[in-house]
């Protein structure tokens, strides 16, 4: 009789075990489905609230350069961009940096399709047409109004004398969230990009 008792316990306590077990798994599950950002403005909340661990620094608050990109062709799905801008001309450290951007969006592996570059030219950085399409074939390019991408960074953490040239990571929504400069290394850019798209919805 005891050894019936106590085969009931241990029979018990396994569908208590087996339960407790489905119901962490399924919770876990539904709390990601809810806690996945649906938007950008979302996103952004999460990281506000949780924090981040991005190699590129924050632009606070998130920057609408959708006026700057106006003249760039749309595409069919909204795309990420890596926006190259600044520098009184587009010297050495300017054009390492178009290289780099280049290497990162071909490393991006099966993501490369859903971001692209653009080069936001000042007046004194007209370069060779014929290296541009050689080096960096698909590399967009446009030229910039200097005193509105100004006007823009007024009180932003992204604000600088555009003495130098650094990039900017797009959202879709044309919203600039994170900014590089040359000191930061062009390995962060790949590891902040393969982030960003593999948490946000492919549209």
């Amino acid at each position: 009789m005891s050894d019936h008792k106590s085969l009931e316990a241990q029979q018990k306590s396994f569908r208590y075990q087996i339960w407790l077990m489905l119901i962490i798994v399924f919770g876990v599950i539904a709390f990601g489905f809810l806690m996945m950002p649906k938007s950008e403005e979302q996103r952004q909340k999460m990281i506000e609230l949780f924090g981040t661990t991005n190699q590129g620094q924050l632009v606070k608050p998130a920057l609408d350069v959708s006026s700057l990109l106006s003249a760039i062709p749309a595409t069919e799905k909204p795309k990420w961009q890596v926006v190259i801008v600044g520098g009184d001309t587009c010297d050495e450290n300017c054009k390492d940096m178009l290289l780099n951007t280049r290497q990162i969006h071909m490393l991006l592996g099966k993501y490369t399709g859903r971001v692209q570059r653009v080069f936001l030219q000042g007046p004194n950085q007209m370069l060779d047409s014929q290296w541009l399409k050689q080096e960096h074939p698909f590399l967009l390019l446009d030229s910039l109004d200097t005193d509105k991408f100004k006007q823009l960074l007024t009180n932003n953490s992204a604000q600088w004398d555009m003495t130098d040239t650094r990039f900017f990571v797009v959202t879709p929504d044309n919203k600039a969230i994170l900014y590089f400069t040359a000191e930061n290394d062009a390995n962060g850019l790949l590891d902040d990009l393969k982030h960003l798209l593999k948490y946000s919805p492919d549209r």
